[in-house]
């Protein structure tokens, strides 16, 4: 079961896997290496596959009221006292001070007002919750390692922007210094270059610091202790459209999460059933071969004695002091909570939908927007570049030009960025790889 549950990981999250010595030597990681290695080492996943070994228990247990019960015993009683009994001037003891008991019981459980079945049910249905619940780790695994690591690409390309800025404005002030001293710039224009230059540093220091963050933040995601590591990847735009009528259609169909509720209602319905078994009769049969030592006669026989005892048994509970309806009444309140929850998981993951669909589309648009403002950013800076190389402007325009630059630079990755973010966060909504919602999406428009 473990086995099948690694090869669906392994299709949900990332194609070929990594060996962890390899990844740790190589310190090259990819979205699919960070992907496939959280598929095995994530906490989350590895909880989840601790679900499913004790969904796996939870099923023995029930079965084990189906199945005949064997049990063993062994007595030893020493008697300090024995009496004796006189017969014909000869005096009889009516025991031994040792005495042993041995006995084999094997007992059937035939009817126990409908618990063993209600238990077996909830047991196989437990089974198929903790099957989805790991395919929800899955998905929440799979989308935390995502954010991470596109995060990472994000603040990677903004440290690089920032020392594009402190090397320009380095530049900018070695420039302004040779012109302050050949006396064609002036002292309000040198002073302005270092004070620039002093405020690009302070960004980057910051960016180079949130990149260590968000390697932490990674590493802890796919459960490696590894320190020194470099990422390789890019963000790149992937067109997406859907209406949002098919992916709520999709994700009433896909989304793990429902399907877990819907079998949490179910098991609480069969546990409400067993506690109701508290009202019905329970039947057994038994059999039972036991002997004592000693034998029984006058005198007492230093040996064992062995017989068959065989019989049926019927308990019924008349009263049990308000345990079986407390039980029943809390099993019904059990199973109200989980239809309430079923409800309200269902309106959770149509929400979740939505937003993820109207954060897409604001993603998009804030990118196809930032990308005009890139090129009138690099635009504006080429000209500021000419104007101030042939003495017609100050460095104060250049350098406004050239952080208007870079700030545009920043904003279009953080766009494109947050697209990435938030199709991740549909994948997770809907249940489903991205590829799939447009397989089924085409599919259904055929």
């Amino acid at each position: 079961m473990r086995i099948l549950f690694i090869a669906i990981a392994a299709l949900l999250l990332a194609p070929p896997a990594r060996a962890e010595g390899e990844m740790e030597a190589s310190r090259i990681l990819t979205l699919n290496d960070c992907l496939e290695a959280a598929s095995h080492r994530n906490p989350i996943v590895l909880k989840a596959l601790q679900e499913i070994e004790a969904a796996g228990g939870l099923r023995l247990q029930a079965l084990s009221d189906a199945l005949p019960h064997l049990s063993g015993e062994a007595d030893y009683l020493y008697l300090d006292r024995i009496e004796y009994f006189e017969s014909e001037g000869e005096i009889l003891p009516l025991g031994q001070h040792d005495n042993y008991s041995l006995g084999l019981t094997v007992e059937q459980n035939l009817y126990q007002g409908g618990k063993v079945l209600a238990g077996i049910k909830a047991a196989s249905l437990y089974n198929r919750y903790a099957d989805v619940y790991f395919r929800e780790a899955l998905g929440e695994v799979s989308f935390r390692v995502k954010e991470f690591f596109y995060l990472l690409l994000l603040q990677e390309g903004i440290v690089s922007v920032r020392g594009d800025t402190v090397k320009h404005m380095e530049d900018y002030l070695k420039i302004t210094e040779d012109r302050h001293r050949e006396g064609t710039a002036s002292e309000f224009d040198l002073i302005t270059a270092r004070v620039r230059l002093a405020n690009s540093r302070p960004p980057l220091i910051e960016a180079e610091n949130r990149v260590d963050i968000l390697k932490t933040s990674l590493l802890r995601e796919i459960g490696s202790e590894a320190e020194d590591f470099a990422v390789r990847g890019e963000l790149e735009y992937r067109p997406f459209a859907a209406e949002l009528e098919e992916l709520n259609r999709l994700a009433l169909d896909s989304r793990p999460l429902l399907r877990q509720m819907a079998l949490e209602e179910e098991i609480q319905e069969q546990n409400l059933r067993a506690a109701r078994s508290g009202y019905q009769p329970h039947l057994s049969i038994f059999a039972t071969y036991q002997g004592d030592r000693p034998q029984g006669g006058l005198p007492p026989e230093d040996k064992f004695e062995f017989e068959w005892l065989a019989g049926a048994r019927v308990r019924w509970s008349l009263f049990d002091g308000l345990m079986t309806p407390g039980r029943v009444r809390e099993e019904r309140a059990r199973l109200n909570q989980a239809r309430i929850t079923t409800e309200d998981t269902t309106r959770t993951v149509l929400l979740s939908v939505k937003q993820a669909r109207l954060d897409i589309e604001a993603a998009r648009r804030a990118y196809l927007s930032q990308q005009e403002t890139v090129e009138h950013a690099r635009a504006a800076y080429r000209i500021a570049r000419v104007r101030w190389e042939n003495g017609i402007s100050t460095s104060l325009e250049l350098t406004d030009a050239e952080l208007n630059l870079s700030e545009a630079r920043v904003m279009l990755d953080q766009s494109l960025a947050a697209y990435r973010i938030s199709l991740a966060g549909l994948e997770q909504a809907v249940g489903l790889p991205l590829d799939e919602i447009e397989g089924k999406i085409v599919s259904s428009e055929q």
